[in-house]
């Protein structure tokens, strides 16, 4: 995923010369050929995130379309005030771009967890928020961030996932990826697909993701035929997805994700995902459980 949208930040460099990609000594390997290329429009920042910030609301000021890339945590969370005050008061055309979505990163501990960045990014007015599931996703989600001049963040995981959505329509609707037998759906983002697509196979259930996470999308008119909704995120379970969509529908929706407090134990992120039940076999044991 991340060399899908590096790729598409290229392909956008060579017909915009008014992008500009600032960095925060992440990416290393990944923007070399953009660093050769496109030098006039590229900046490594360092570990300066407040200030890159900053830097790219200056630029996007002056007429510039910026992207900021850099790790989940130090993308949105440490410059939260930046990225609220600098980006979003002023609806500037600044795309954040956090890698390392959810417990991607896990055997660097909690520093390095992204489970609370939709919660934290959904307080901020006029933030654009994305969580795509696969590479495909990840140009849509990109392109439309892009087209619409307006504050944006991205989050992905990283590379080595399989395309679910073989067909990206309109970003800003539920995007249907499995279609059950039964009044059971499944709505989830980001990588934690996989998971949920073999949950959904022990109960026929439908698969639906929602890469544009804070979309005005009507969810009564595709969810509402189901008897019972789970949405079930590598994310804190409150203030994500599943509080957005209880907020704006009438859906009776339960939420299966990682409940709020901090994690002590450290792992990869399959160790994670089963100590939080949130790997295949946990979500299929709490679905039974609320059912």
């Amino acid at each position: 995923m991340r060399n899908s949208l590096a790729n598409s930040i290229i392909q956008k460099a060579k017909v915009d010369p008014n992008l500009f990609l600032i960095v925060g000594d992440a990416g290393l390997g990944l923007f070399d050929t953009f660093q050769v290329d496109f030098k006039e429009q590229y900046l490594n920042a360092g570990i300066n995130e407040a200030c890159s910030v900053g830097m790219a609301a200056g630029l996007a000021l002056s007429g510039k379309k910026v992207i900021y890339y850099n790790i989940a945590p130090f993308s949105l969370m440490r410059p939260y005030e930046q990225v609220r005050n600098d980006i979003c008061y002023q609806e500037l055309p600044v795309i954040v771009v956090g890698i390392g979505s959810g417990l991607t990163y896990a055997p660097a501990g909690v520093t390095h967890y992204a489970v609370e960045d939709i919660a934290i990014a959904l307080t901020i007015p006029n933030l654009q928020i994305f969580s795509p599931c696969d590479a495909n996703e990840t140009v849509a989600c990109f392109e439309y961030a892009y087209s619409s001049n307006k504050p944006s963040y991205i989050r992905i995981p990283k590379n080595g996932d399989p395309i679910y959505n073989k067909s990206v329509d309109d970003i800003t609707k539920l995007q249907e990826i499995k279609m059950g037998e039964s009044k059971i759906a499944f709505v989830t983002h980001s990588n934690l697909i996989t998971e949920v697509m073999n949950a959904a196979d022990h109960f026929d259930a439908s698969v639906y993701t929602m890469p544009f996470i804070n979309s005005k999308f009507n969810y009564d008119d595709v969810l509402g035929k189901y008897q019972y909704v789970f949405v079930i995120e590598e994310a804190f379970e409150y203030g994500s997805l599943g509080s957005y969509i209880r907020e704006y529908s009438k859906i009776n929706v339960n939420k299966i994700g990682i409940k709020n407090h901090f994690i002590h134990k450290i792992g990869n992120q399959q160790f994670l995902r089963k100590l939080l039940k949130i790997d295949s076999c946990g979500i299929i044991e709490r679905v039974k459980d609320s059912m």
